[in-house]
């Protein structure tokens, strides 16, 4: 809990809890050097992302978030201990060696996640990779997912998988809702794959269909246009859908009400040349908070809230 929140006080009998807004955190995606974690301060995070950091580094990214109140979540993989750079995570194969080692790293991360006490795993599900063939892939994805959910059980961690938008058989929110069922698996919407399919629901279906079962977000802004060259860029106020992007001011508040995540993370790419002083991350990071300030209370919020990893979704 950041210095200067108060934990919430005791309901009256028979009233509900209020649902916390989301905590601010920040993905080590923008940092230019992964080393330099005092990068990420001017953006007052009150949780940060590690991804695809070596065993060596955990000491120090536990330092970090003890000496600064941060409480740590991990994408995986975390740790990170192979020679090869990670280049592909194909957790449904169809090469069943990259699916048993992409299990594996995932599992591993959820450890690790537990030893942290981290807010949640990050899982990116399914492969985005073509092929993609039909046979077989529903009993990869069960037999990827079943081992998800019995890690999260048993080592207590809110385990999220992250929507992609490469898979002609997994992407939409209707298909995510049915893997997901019964699993106690979570989604962190990518605000920016969700947005980049061709559906037309954007991430808004996302929120409608799936509900509290999306945990946590990844913030950023793109187009189909400029994704490729520019992959994710830092949200902020000028972007406009007549441009391509997410009408963020107006979409982020909306989700949020319809979702109730207990993180928002900012994933954007390492800012510009000229941007690196504490006024671009932290121009981003209140833009942000203003953002979810603006979220509408629920006609009646629930009496847990899934920001416990051992919420009432994970027994």
């Amino acid at each position: 809990m950041r210095p200067g929140r108060k934990p919430p006080g005791p309901s009256a009998p028979g009233v509900p809890r209020p649902v916390p807004p989301p905590a601010l955190g920040v993905s080590t995606s923008v940092l230019a050097d992964r080393g330099q974690l005092d990068a990420l301060l001017p953006y007052d995070p009150e949780v940060v992302e590690f991804y695809n950091y070596p065993s060596t580094m955990v000491p120090e990214l536990t330092r970090f978030c003890a000496r600064h109140s941060i409480r740590p979540a991990l994408h995986t993989p975390v740790p990170y201990d192979l020679a090869e750079p990670l280049r592909r995570f194909a957790p449904t194969g169809p090469d069943p060696e990259e699916a048993a080692r992409a299990l594996r790293l995932a599992l591993r991360t959820i450890r690790l996640a537990a030893d942290l006490n981290a807010i949640h795993v990050v899982v990116h599900f399914p492969s985005p990779y073509p092929p993609y063939p039909t046979e077989g892939f529903a009993e990869r994805c069960a037999e990827f997912l079943s081992e998800l959910s019995e890690a999260a059980r048993s080592h207590h961690v809110s385990v999220l998988v992250e929507n992609m938008t490469g898979h002609p058989l997994l992407h939409s929110p209707e298909q995510y809702a049915r893997v997901l069922e019964d699993t106690g698996l979570g989604l962190c919407l990518d605000l920016g794959h969700a947005h980049l399919l061709d559906d037309g629901g954007g991430p808004l279906a996302f929120g409608q269909v799936l509900g509290p079962t999306v945990r946590s977000m990844h913030v950023y802004n793109t187009t189909a246009d400029r994704c490729g060259e520019h992959g994710h860029e830092a949200a902020a106020p000028g972007q406009t859908s007549r441009d391509g992007y997410m009408d963020l001011g107006t979409l982020l508040p909306r989700l949020l009400a319809l979702t109730r995540p207990p993180v928002v993370i900012m994933e954007h790419n390492p800012l510009p040349a000229g941007s690196h002083g504490p006024n671009g991350p932290r121009r981003t990071a209140d833009w942000l908070r203003q953002l979810i300030s603006r979220m509408a209370a629920p006609p009646q919020a629930p009496a847990t809230h899934p920001l416990s990893p051992v919420s009432k979704e994970m027994r």
